[in-house]
């Protein structure tokens, strides 16, 4: 084969596969060596489109989806398989900026909580993907996964919280195609711990105003306050009552540190943004991985969440907002009937 029509089959992301300009709504944070925060890594925002796209393809039923997209590396019994896409950033329009080097706010248990933060980046960001070898089926279960995480989800390292919320530029055309919502779909693939699906998840959004005869301003540190207040808000929701009994607060206390976290034993499962600025006002989303495995603690989660918009007021006063109605939650376990046209709905199309 000569060297021109090599060139002519190259697959290239202008030609087949993506090209999409994108703006930072909170800084974009991922980590790295040290966890100074002083670059882009782009392993780490690959993690997340990686984990997004595969809960949409377990959410329909695909259980190969994985393997045939994103490769694996192999074991004693199964060949390593190389990824089928490539992706590339282009980060020459982000500039580094310092973030508040300390935020406190008062624990429910009396004394403060402090929460540490150094540099990230903002601005326009270029992301290019390329396809190789992977079916039209499962291209449209990648890009659905990314419009729903660029519109419920975020991007970077979870370290500090809030970082990453990105949404396309002005300009910039949806590119994720519609589900075919009269077709019967598979069997949802069953959720295992480390392999939730989307039913296995909520997105939520809180608002907030200005209190009455404040003039509060936007800045970074006021968004980390609100995002952080709001998160400490729902770890309280998940505390016992004074008068519970030991085995209640015993319990509650596994699943609270099962849902937000806790140091060498559970990793968050709740994600709260920094706030940003909207048409509408000043929001936070919220993504929650519902990880017990008892249906009835699932919902009790839930119902918690629900209840606790009402108390974050008391953190937040202090900095001239308040909170503008309840959290706007979506629930993937109420759409297992009609998975197509829920995920049609988170990724817009």
């Amino acid at each position: 084969m000569n060297a021109p029509e090599m060139l002519s089959r190259l697959r290239t992301p202008q030609a087949d596969g993506l090209v999409l300009q994108l703006k930072t709504l909170t800084p974009l944070y991922t980590g790295g060596i040290g966890q100074l925060g002083d670059q882009v890594h782009p392993s780490n925002l690959l993690g997340g489109i990686r984990q997004m796209s595969c809960l949409v393809a377990r959410t329909l039923g695909d259980d190969g989806f994985e393997r045939a997209v994103w490769g694996n590396a192999g074991t004693g019994q199964a060949k390593a398989e190389a990824k089928q896409v490539a992706l590339r950033w282009e980060t020459a329009g982000l500039e580094a900026v310092k973030l508040p080097e300390i935020v406190k706010l008062p624990k429910a248990t009396g004394g403060d909580s402090r929460w540490y933060f150094n540099s990230a980046f903002e601005g326009q960001l270029g992301l290019q993907i390329s396809r190789r070898g992977i079916a039209d089926a499962h291209w449209q279960l990648l890009t659905l996964g990314l419009a729903i995480q660029l519109r419920h989800g975020s991007f970077g390292a979870k370290d500090q919280f809030g970082l990453g919320v990105l949404a396309l530029a002005e300009g910039t055309r949806r590119f994720a195609v519609p589900l075919d919502t009269a077709s019967d779909l598979p069997k949802v693939v069953p959720a295992t711990p480390g392999q939730l699906n989307l039913l296995r998840h909520a997105f939520g959004r809180l608002r907030f105003r200005i209190a009455p005869g404040q003039r509060p301003i936007l800045n970074r540190s006021t968004a980390l306050n609100l995002a952080l207040a709001t998160r400490a808000t729902l770890r309280n929701a998940l505390r016992a009552r004074p008068d519970a009994s030991g085995t209640e607060q015993a319990r509650l206390t596994v699943l609270r540190h099962q849902m937000l976290g806790k140091l060498n034993q559970f990793g968050s499962a709740v994600n709260v943004s920094a706030a940003y600025a909207t048409e509408s006002g000043v929001e936070v989303r919220l993504a929650v991985a519902l990880k017990p495995e008892v249906a009835a603690e699932r919902s009790e989660v839930m119902k918690a969440f629900a209840a606790a918009a009402v108390n974050i007021d008391a953190m937040i006063e202090r900095i001239g907002y308040r909170v503008d109605g309840k959290i706007d939650w979506e629930f993937g376990g109420a759409h297992l009937s009609t998975r197509a046209a829920w995920l049609n709905k988170l990724a817009g199309v």
